[in-house]
């Protein structure tokens, strides 16, 4: 130890450790009076504290990878001294004192008696690369001061030690030793530690010197050279750093003195490994709260180190706070702070708690109790564990105990109350609410009692089972169904259900459908005022059909008073007299069961006496009667009262029999009386109305009848009542009728049908009688033994009837005609057959069938047995004489006879030696020839004399009529203006010929060089002549009936200043066009200028029209609102508009790819237009509103319209230059074929000169191509810009409009210029690159078809137009359509004033009712003074004075009654006074709503029209897409013909290079080229450029009529506003609107 103990430098670095980790007493000055034994200073307060020093390797495990001495091995001290003999030794691990085992490196070190560990030698192979591991368990965490090393031979010249910090981690090196750092660990020699890694192992050549042989330490410091060394405290790198549970040295290479090359065994003996003491200095690892470590025994025995640990803390290594000390988090303790774990506060509720870091930076406690007693949850045990709770702090948590079936949830409030499901109650939801039931997963269910099938309809239901308290007809958990036997089940109905009735056959019945609901009564009432009001059963009108009797059934008088309108009956005794109801309310009245029977009665006097038949029914032998105050009815008084009487067997109603429901029903199917008692006192009086009884007829109004029944019926039985026979069955007894049962048919199983109510069965297997119990005639046999045999036919043809004879034979009494012999066997003659089957199958016998063609008075002519007909006449042949002999034909079976004709056929049309057909009598014809006797040609063919068929007429398919040809001369028949044999060209004077024929050139002889015109129609002028007939003079020539003669020099001057016009129409064309492809600003301040002008004139015309409209009432705001609906219809066709340009652009995308890109420089444009629109747009509206109101259209907008109508002309006259082009080029196309054709006839040598024109042609053909091309090209770029142009007029004419900010405008346009130039130019240019060379390759295969192409494009632009101009047509149709809408609003609000004052009018008519109404009173006082009248009458026997007084007494009343009558009378008057000013106003108002109404009828009438014109602009849409579509057609065949041409050219271009013509295939490519002439005929192309002609003349007439159309719409336009203007002030404007 004396080496490394010397050294000044390493003995102060283990001072500082000492004092650093509590090594040596000296530093305990530094850290107080306490000994860092000690863990709590004198104060009581914590303080880090640590175990002692300690060699901690001292006796621990050690482990080799390799010993020697197993086996024995001999080895030699190295002596360093060439030549003179080692001392050598044996090494046995089984002899104690040669042995040297790991474990001598941790005993005791004693150097007077030293032992060593040792490896085996290098002759046993240990030397580099092999490394031999020593490994030091230390049996826990250790802070590592220092490890020593003693070695009892040298020290290795390469070495390492490392350590661990867990049992199983990976190793970390400490430090590395070598003599060749580098080369051996890849480290540099003597590095430096930095800040950077002070965790870096360093390599030095220290410890690597061969000397000293024996006794050379090594010692290592972990924390010399660490900067952090003295902050250990504050450096949790160098804390980790200086842990360690293991430590392991690596040795590498074994020093020698590099004799061992010469391998000789005593010198190889001589260099091994061997290690006297292996010392690791440090503490038990405690982190600062343990002052000491023992040994724990654990389960298995063994012994483990840990730590005492203090400061409230735990773990082996005191690494963690005890379980209820986690308040904090844990800390390694340090001079300044102890970091002692702090109590939880769990409220003594738990006895573990554990550190939540979250919880601690928000409450500065980060203990969360762990397991909390009593129910509690929470980081302190704080507040109720979910589900419980407690009222106040203290008191202990209760469980919520929700019912987990009617809770939502477990967690209940504070005062234990759960909350509930629905239908759920009680504080924990343990039971259902009131009306619910069924506590479950879903709560409780709601009763869901039908509530009319529960007792007194209540609908409660048990709270357990859901079972409902239903009413006794009804059944089921819900009371929802009617019982077995019953039907309907109504809330009105005590019983719930009605029985079925079915006429007693069956209990299964059903509600029928198809029933509504009715009333039976007398509309009596003649009173216009009551004929559609409620009294419509009154007896107003006599007593239709009622009679009276008494309890006897004798005729008791009734009358009908008129006074009351109501039936009246007088007793003259005791009997009470009855009212009998008439025929209406009798019968089968089975569908009032369970309705009502009401009706009004008043009876005098009021003392009245009641029986048990006050209300009488009869019916099928039953009677049935009730009380008059049965069914809670009131007593019969002197005032009327309403009785009903429900007719159902329920005895709480009061019916003196009890009935049952069949009984009930089966009085109701035919009942005969209905009476209700009128009278109640002696000689008293009644007076009965309004009878009503319930019923159903067949309807499917509403309500709907639910109590009639449809029946479930039994076998033999059906009907809606089971009430009809089923066919097989038969009543039983007939006089029950429909309530008779039935049974089956008793027909000796000869039946299975019979009649209904006799019986009588319908025979079959050859049976009669009524049961069928007899055989028919022509039978035999017993019928009553019931099997279909019974009856057999007789043996007897044709069912001729027979006999048993005595013998038992069956023997037939007549035979039928044809036949003879005993049983008929035998055909009479003129008959044949087989009867009984002599020669096979029998066979009837029938006449011989020789259609006639026989002698009737001849014997034999036919077979008896095959029926072979052997006398033919007629010129017939055959079995049946059916067909005609050879040289004739017909139907040989018809009549008359003869039947057959000879042939004749024509000689020079038939074959020769051909017959005609026997049956249709058809010659065989020649080819082409055709006719019963050939003589007449195929249609489209002639001159049938040849004798070798007809020839083909060969007609021209465009110019005839059809194929035919006459007959003899084949001349066809020609359309109009066609001439020649075939019809293959047009008469002198014409041109065009197509398939309508040719048209007259009509050349005016006047102005035409000659009267024959071109191809196409344009006739040859003289000069000065202009027109396509030279019809008219060109500018500056007149008087066209003399040529034309030019006008004076001075309309020169006018000539000039119209070019100048046409020059800077040009150059606004160019302008524009320019503005469209490359957009710049332009500073007009004349322009802005003009914009304030505007400006000013709109305040100004918006001023005018506010001082119009306030005269008639309209303000501002109506007016406001008038404008942004017609704002928002304008916004709607501007999206119309939009979407049909959209739909026109379609069609043009085909033509190049690129149109795409400048369809999205266009939309760039565009957003500019759309800021102007919506910048400007109220001022806009409020212009255009003005502008209406004083007249449509302006001078510039006329001006701008012509000049784009010109600009449109220009692109016609540009369209009619392509297509000459289009004409050259095809005209070259013509001189190709025709060249191939010279080349194809002159053969040989010609051919090979003619190719080399032909492909010269063909090359200006295909220049001809690309000239057409580029002028299509310039065509479509034209016509964009007259689109650009017409879009640019329009965005001129809407730009004049007030408040723009012209600078942001500026600034706008100038943005989307840049985006343009940016963006989307350079994507044009990329496509344009992109597809150049796909457009030459396309170009070079184009053909002159392809001005046919751009010519219906130019139409499509056309037609753009003509849509553009009917969108305007349809916006000014919308227009149109607003203002009538407003005129309509504004008639509608009239009319709502109007229905207020018929309101006002039927007020006053409520007043006259009421007066009216006093006229029942009237009645009254007349009623009485009648019954005073009466009895004064009855009691004529008194004094005279009594009668007089009744006399006075009665005019009296007379008297009222009278004047009552006067002032009815008078109030009736007024009345109908009234009534009739309320129908004059009435009438007006229908009359101002009729007139609307025809305003109405105009405006649809217009949009009509105007749906029309969309319907027309469709049309032309369709007839555009038909013209691409053909233009594709032709282009599609055209591009097929150019193949053909090329591939005759390829053919030809083999012939010459082949040196010789074969004139096989020349015949070939002969016929090819016949096909392509015949596809591509010239005529034909050129009758399509004239059907696009005429299609272009038939757009422009379109055009003119939408322009027509346009002025009728706008005359419309003023019509409705005269129509607005005109409506009378005095009706809809009492008031002002916004008052309405």
């Amino acid at each position: 130890m004396a080496g490394w103990r010397g050294r000044p430098g390493f003995r102060t670095v283990l001072n500082f450790l000492a004092c650093v980790l509590g090594v040596v007493s000296p530093c305990l000055g530094a850290v107080g009076r306490h000994t860092m034994g000690e863990c709590v200073d004198r104060q009581g307060r914590a303080q880090r504290c640590m175990p002692e020093f300690e060699n901690a390797a001292f006796n621990k495990l050690v482990v080799a990878t390799n010993t020697c001495g197993d086996p024995p091995i001999e080895y030699c001290l190295q002596t360093g001294v060439t030549g003179v003999t080692k001392s050598c030794h044996m090494c046995d691990s089984s002899n104690p004192r040669l042995t040297h085992p790991p474990r001598y490196l941790t005993d005791f070190n004693n150097d007077d008696n030293t032992t060593w560990w040792q490896s085996e030698t290098m002759l046993q192979g240990v030397q580099y690369p092999n490394e031999v591991n020593i490994t030091l368990s230390l049996g826990k965490s250790f802070d590592i001061t220092y490890v020593r090393l003693k070695f009892h031979t040298s020290r290795p010249e390469s070495f390492a030690i490392y350590k661990r910090t867990t049992e199983d981690g990976e190793w970390i090196p400490y430090q590395y030793y070598s003599g060749s750092c580098r080369a051996t660990f890849q480290r540099v020699n003597r590095g430096v530690i930095t800040n950077r890694d002070e965790t870096e192992a360093l390599c030095t050549d220290e410890f690597s010197d061969i000397s000293p042989l024996t006794g050379g330490n090594v010692a290592f410091s972990t924390l010399e050279g660490r900067p952090s060394a003295y902050n250990f405290d504050n450096s949790l790198t160098l804390q980790d750093f200086v842990t360690a549970t293991d430590i392991k040295i690596t040795l590498n290479r074994i020093n020698s003195f590099g004799d061992e090359v010469f391998r000789d065994p005593k010198v190889l003996k001589s260099y091994y490994y061997a290690i006297s003491d292996f010392a690791v200095g440090g503490r038990c690892k405690c982190n600062g709260h343990a002052a000491s470590c023992e040994a724990n025994v654990n389960t298995g025995g063994g012994a483990r180190l840990i730590c005492v640990c203090e400061h409230n803390t735990a773990g082996v290594d005191c690494d963690r706070c005890l379980p209820m000390f986690n308040d904090r988090p844990w800390g390694r303790a340090t001079a300044s702070d102890s970091h002692e774990c702090q109590a939880c506060n769990c409220n003594n509720l738990a006895d573990s708690c554990e550190f939540d870091s979250d919880l601690y930076r928000r409450t500065g406690h980060g203990g969360r109790c762990i397991g909390c007693r009593q129910n509690t949850a929470g980081p302190n045990c704080e507040r109720c564990l979910e589900y419980y709770y407690r009222a106040q702090q203290n008191d202990p948590c209760q469980p919520c105990n929700c019912n987990p079936l009617g809770s939502i949830q477990q967690q209940c409030d504070p005062l234990g109350r759960c909350q509930c499901k629905p239908g759920v109650g009680g504080d924990k939801c343990d039971r259902c609410q009131d009306g619910h039931f069924g506590l479950s997963e879903a709560g409780c269910r709601q009763c869901s009692c039908d509530s009319a099938g529960t007792v007194n309809n209540a609908g409660a239901c048990d709270q357990v089972t859901g079972q409902c308290q239903c009413k006794q007809n009804v059944e089921g958990p819900r009371c929802d169904r009617c019982k077995p036997g019953y039907f309907n089940l109504d809330s009105t109905n005590p019983s719930g259900c009605i029985s079925c009735f079915c006429y007693g056959h069956s209990a299964k019945c059903a509600v029928a459908s198809g029933y509504a609901a009715s009333v039976i009564s007398t509309p009596f009432t003649t009173d216009r005022r009551y004929q559609y009001g409620p009294r419509f059963s009154t007896f107003t009108y006599g007593q239709r059909g009622w009679t009276g009797e008494d309890r006897f059934g004798n005729e008791r008088e009734i009358r009908w008073t008129q006074v009351g309108e109501n039936l009246g009956a007088t007793a003259d005794s005791q009997e009470p007299v009855y009212f009998v109801a008439p025929a209406e309310y009798l019968g089968n009245q089975r569908l009032s069961y369970g309705q009502t029977l009401t009706f009004k009665l008043r009876v005098d006097p009021e003392d009245v006496r009641l029986s048990a038949e006050d209300i009488v029914l009869e019916g099928n032998g039953i009677r049935l009667s009730a009380a008059m105050t049965a069914q809670q009815n009131p007593v019969p008084r002197r005032v009327n009262q309403e009785y009903s009487f429900r007719l159902h067997e329920d005895p709480s109603l009061g019916w003196n029999q009890r009935l049952t429901s069949f009984d009930f029903n089966r009085l109701l199917s035919n009942l005969t009386s209905l009476k209700i008692r009128g009278t109640f006192t002696d000689r008293g009086r009644g007076f009965l109305d309004d009878v009503r009884l319930n019923t159903a007829v067949r309807s499917g109004a509403q309500p709907a009848a639910s109590w009639v029944e449809v029946c479930e019926c039994p076998e033999g039985l059906t009907g809606q009542f089971c009430e009809q026979v089923v066919p097989g069955y038969k009543q039983e007894n007939p006089q029950l009728g429909p309530f008779s049962p039935v049974e089956q048919c008793f027909c000796n199983s000869h039946s299975a049908t019979c009649d209904t109510v006799t019986g009588e069965c319908s025979c079959q297997h050859n049976t009669e009688g009524i049961y069928c119990e007899r055989c028919l005639k022509g039978y035999y046999g017993d019928a009553t033994q019931g099997t279909p045999n019974d009856c057999q036919p007789c043996p007897c043809p044709n069912q001729a009837p027979c006999d048993l004879a005595p013998n038992g034979e069956v023997v037939c009494t007549s035979c039928t005609e044809g036949y003879i012999g005993d049983r008929c066997e035998r055909c009479m003659d003129g008959y044949y057959g087989d009867p009984i089957g002599q020669y096979g199958q029998p066979r009837p016998c029938q006449r011989c069938i020789c259609s006639g063609n026989i002698d009737e008075n001849a014997v034999g002519n036919c077979n008896s047995i095959t029926g072979e007909c052997q006398k033919c006449v007629y010129f017939t042949t055959g079995t049946a004489c059916e067909r005609c002999l050879p040289g004739y034909y017909g139907d040989a079976t018809s009549f008359p006879k003869p039947p057959c004709k000879p042939c004749n056929c024509y000689q020079f049309g038939t074959q020769v030696g051909g017959e005609c057909d026997q049956t249709t009598g058809q010659c065989p014809c020649l080819s082409n020839v055709v006719g019963l006797q050939c003589d007449r040609c195929v249609d489209g063919y002639w001159n049938i004399n040849s004798g070798s068929g007809c020839e083909l007429c060969d007609c021209d398919s465009t110019g005839s009529l059809d194929t035919s040809c006459e007959l003899n001369s084949g001349q066809c028949q020609c359309k109009p203006g066609v001439g020649g044999r075939q019809c293959d060209q047009c008469l002198p004077n014409h041109y065009g010929f197509s398939s309508s024929g040719c048209t007259a050139c009509d050349c005016d002889p006047r102005g035409s060089l000659r009267l024959q015109c071109d191809e196409f129609g344009s006739c040859p002028c003289r000069e000065g002549v202009v027109g396509d007939k030279c019809d008219a003079c060109k500018e500056n020539y007149y008087d066209v009936a003399r040529g034309c003669i030019e006008c004076p020099a001075c309309y020169g001057l006018v000539q000039d200043k119209v070019d100048d016009h046409r020059d800077k129409l040009r150059q606004l064309r160019d302008l524009i066009n320019n503005v469209g492809v490359n957009p710049d600003l332009i500073n007009d301040q004349k322009f802005e200028e003009r914009l304030k002008q505007v400006e000013e004139l709109a305040k100004d015309l918006l001023n005018e029209a506010r001082k119009a409209a306030g005269g008639a009432g309209i303000n501002a705001d109506s007016l406001r609102q008038a404008l942004d609906a017609l704002r928002d219809k304008v916004n709607e066709i501007e999206k119309a508009k939009n979407n049909a340009q959209a739909t026109t652009n379609d069609a043009k995308v085909k033509v190049q790819d690129a149109d795409e890109t400048i369809r999205r420089i266009q939309d760039k444009l565009r957003e500019a237009n759309n800021y102007l629109g919506n910048e400007g747009k109220q001022a806009l509206d409020e212009a255009k509103q003005a502008a209406a109101n004083f007249g449509q259209g302006s001078r510039e907008m006329q001006e701008l319209a012509e000049q784009a109508k010109e600009l449109a002309n220009d692109q016609t006259e540009d369209a009619q230059a392509i297509e000459d082009t289009a004409n050259q080029a095809l005209q070259t196309s013509k001189d190709a074929l025709k060249a191939v054709r010279d080349a194809l006839a002159g053969q040989g040598d010609i051919a090979n000169k003619r190719i080399p024109d032909l492909e010269r042609k063909l090359q200006d053909a295909e220049e001809q191509l690309d000239k057409v091309n580029q002028e299509a090209a310039d065509a479509l770029a034209n016509a964009e810009a007259s689109a650009d142009r017409a879009t640019k007029i329009l965005a001129n004419a809407q730009a004049r409009q007030p408040n723009i900010d012209v600078d942001d405008l500026k600034r706008q346009t100038a943005a989307i210029k840049d985006e343009a130039e940016n963006s989307l130019l350079p994507d044009l240019d990329k496509l344009e690159a992109d597809n150049r060379q796909t457009v030459n390759d396309i170009n070079d295969n184009y053909d002159a078809a392809e001005q046919l192409l751009k010519d219906a494009q130019d139409k499509q632009d056309v037609i753009d137009q003509l849509l553009a101009r009917a969108d305007a047509a349809n916006d000014k149709a919308e227009q149109a359509e607003q203002k009538g809408r407003e005129t309509l609003g504004e008639a509608q609000k009239t009319l709502e004033y109007l229905s207020n004052f018929e309101a006002k009018v039927q007020e006053s008519k409520d007043k006259a009712d009421e007066a009216l109404g006093k006229e029942a009173e009237i009645r009254r006082i007349i009623d009485e003074a009648v019954s005073t009248t009466d009895q004064a009458e009855a009691a004529l026997g008194s004094a005279d004075s009594d009668a007089r007084t009744a006399k006075k007494t009665a005019e009296q009343a007379k008297q009222i009654a009278e004047g009552a009558a006067a002032d009815a009378k008078q109030v009736k008057e007024d009345a109908a006074t009234i009534y009739d000013q309320a129908t004059a106003v009435n009438n007006n108002a229908d009359k101002l709503k009729g007139d609307v109404d025809s305003a109405e009828n105009t405006f649809n009438q217009k949009k009509r029209q105007a749906d029309d014109d969309e319907t027309r602009v469709n049309a032309a849409m369709d007839a555009a897409n038909d013209a691409q579509r053909k233009a594709d057609v032709a282009m599609d065949k055209v591009q097929g013909t150019l193949d053909r041409v090329n591939k005759i050219l390829e053919q030809l271009d083999r012939f010459s290079g082949s040196g010789g013509l074969d004139e096989g295939r020349l015949r070939a490519v002969q016929a090819e080229y016949d096909r392509i002439k015949g596809e591509l005929d010239p005529d034909a192309i050129n009758a399509i450029i004239a059907n696009l002609r005429i299609d272009a003349r038939a757009q422009g007439r379109l055009l003119a009529y939408y322009e027509n159309l346009r002025g009728d719409v706008m005359s419309e336009i003023r019509n409705l506003e005269e129509i607005l203007r005109s409506l009378p002030d005095g009706c809809f404007r009492p008031q002002k609107i916004e008052q309405l």
